[in-house]
């Protein structure tokens, strides 16, 4: 395992003060996303409605420091030093917090995790005013209600039967999640559908978490394969690389489906339920934001993807990428991660090239920990 790293990274979206004046005010609670790349404590303001759900909710707080926590060692000192980052400088309030570890903590037995989950409660119990409710690794599906519940809570359609429900696509590192509304259950596995009772409506989804099939372990299998780099690229093997997306996302697709079964699993139920308006949260937003792509409206097509990706990334000289882009430490692998985001999209979930997918600004919060403020248990 990687020892406990020196250098962390802080995202801070507001003051102590601001947040202490607004949680004696309204309801706060603390969600720590315990991702497989690094932990991000969120806290959120909100108020309840007569059914005691919560409005009106408000992120006052964000920091995020990494690498992530199953990538540390499970020993007190390692995980004192840890939890002591990732809250320095937080505001000292009381309130519930829930830690829920992801994908980079589904890859160990339950003996291993609870090694950290045993550490991390005793952390907290020097800390009163942090009320741990919850330290566990949620299932996939979980993960990916959460996701479902926190752009569907942005765009107004839970409390609003005028607004038509939108599917979701969560992209992460270890796992990838997709939910959607339907309505037609007939020949779907029971262990793919959850009922959500929310602001009065009963809602019924189709949820479904593929572990294993997150940017980063797919990208890993793929290093070698020389379509997926741009030109000249040298790959592991020795050999230079020749891009084209096209044949990359067609490679990758063999594992999408081939082991993964993505396509007989999601397709037949998007078949019997189409969904008309789609929304992505998790890595892929943050690789269409940056050079060298180029979208508009927060909205993009996977054919619109791919096609970027081959001329800016694929069919490029990998020098050339280098003397263009050379504080993006991920150009390297762009050309095989967006290939692989319209293999996973298309040729595993069924979704037409020239559908529409949205994604959120940036500046309009979107983070699955959103859902827990909405289904806190």
């Amino acid at each position: 395992m990687l020892r406990l790293l020196s250098l962390w990274l802080f995202v801070i979206v507001a003051n102590a003060g601001s947040v202490h004046g607004s949680c004696q005010q309204h309801h706060c609670v603390a969600v720590i996303d315990a991702g497989s790349t690094g932990s991000r404590l969120h806290i959120y303001a909100y108020d309840l409605d007569k059914s005691n759900t919560p409005v009106k909710i408000n992120e006052l707080w964000s920091k995020k420091i990494t690498p992530g926590l199953a990538t540390i060692d499970p020993t007190p000192s390692v995980i004192n030093a840890y939890f002591i980052d990732l809250f320095a400088n937080t505001p000292e309030q009381n309130m519930p917090v829930y830690l829920y570890a992801t994908a980079g903590m589904r890859l160990f037995s339950q003996a291993q995790q609870q090694k950290y989950y045993n550490l991390i409660q005793q952390w907290f119990k020097t800390k009163p005013q942090w009320q741990l409710k919850a330290s566990q690794t949620i299932p996939g599906d979980k993960e990916g209600l959460f996701g479902w519940l926190a752009v569907n809570y942005q765009l107004g359609t839970l409390s609003s039967t005028e607004k038509p429900l939108v599917g979701v696509m969560d992209m992460g590192g270890a796992s990838v999640q997709v939910v959607f509304p339907i309505q037609k259950t007939t020949n779907v596995d029971q262990s793919d559908l959850i009922e959500v009772n929310i602001y009065g409506r009963k809602l019924k989804l189709f949820d479904r978490s593929f572990l294993g099939l997150g940017q980063t372990l797919v990208s890993q299998q793929f290093l070698d394969t020389p379509s997926c780099f741009a030109n000249n690229y040298k790959l592991p093997s020795g050999s230079s690389a020749q891009g084209d997306a096209a044949s990359c996302q067609l490679n990758v697709s063999k594992l999408i489906n081939t082991v993964h079964a993505a396509n007989n699993i999601v397709q037949p139920v998007l078949t019997a339920n189409p969904v008309n308006s789609w929304y992505v949260i998790g890595g892929l937003p943050m690789l269409l934001e940056k050079e060298p792509f180029q979208f508009k409206g927060n909205y993009f097509t996977s054919e619109q993807l791919l096609q970027q990706a081959n001329s800016k990334l694929c069919q490029k000289k990998w020098q050339d990428l280098q003397s263009q882009y050379p504080t993006n430490e991920f150009i390297y692998n762009s050309c095989l991660v967006s290939s692989y985001y319209y293999a996973l999209m298309v040729n595993g979930y069924g979704l037409k090239p020239k559908q529409p997918i949205n994604y959120l600004p940036s500046t309009k919060q979107a983070d699955w920990t959103l859902g827990v403020v909405l289904h806190q248990q």
